[in-house]
């Protein structure tokens, strides 16, 4: 997402000679270039601070730090859980809440707390998914996922760039180019 730079009308602060300010609409207020982007930055890394929340996916902030293309989606750098979407506190290995992952390890046990067979999670399996980050492909995988969303939700709130996801085909899948071609 470009921002609009174009319309944004900069100007100097006799006061302040040789800094670039500019009128914030998010804030209403006048700010100048660096302390834009400096909130910008810091919204990225407290996420749970809600003083920065506004400038957090602020195209102009993210120009004006000097990121070309960076993720504007409201999932990063939260902390959010990967598998049930909700915001927590804490992420074990940077990917689930605790009770998510107490669940998994309760899978891969055999057992719940009462000794019983769990039954409240679907089946684990690993899988993989593929996207485009600053122009470089990419594939992330995890040994044990619920679905697909798991993963695209774990992509965007976990890479700083901006995300664009493809489709790639499994191992022994013909996809077919021009009417007879076989593309591998």
């Amino acid at each position: 997402m470009k921002p609009d730079t174009q319309n944004t009308l900069y100007f100097e602060i006799p006061e302040l000679p040789g800094t670039q300010h500019f009128h914030c609409d998010r804030l209403r207020a006048t700010l100048s270039t660096d302390a834009c982007g400096h909130r910008w930055k810091i919204a990225g890394e407290a996420p749970t601070d809600t003083r920065w929340l506004i400038c957090k996916n602020c195209p102009v902030g993210a120009h004006h730090a000097g990121e070309v293309n960076a993720n504007p989606s409201q999932l990063r750098a939260a902390k959010l859980c990967a598998r049930c979407h909700l915001t927590t506190t804490r992420l074990i290995n940077k990917y689930l809440c605790v009770s998510c992952y107490n669940r998994q390890r309760e899978q891969i046990i055999g057992a719940n707390a009462k000794g019983t067979k769990p039954v409240k999670l679907p089946p684990l399996r690993r899988r993989s998914i593929s996207f485009l980050t600053d122009g470089t492909p990419k594939t992330r995988t995890v040994e044990r996922s619920v679905d697909a969303l798991e993963l695209i939700v774990a992509v965007i709130r976990d890479e700083p760039h901006s995300v664009q996801f493809g489709w790639q085909p499994p191992v022994g899948v013909h996809v077919f180019g021009k009417l007879g071609e076989t593309v591998e």
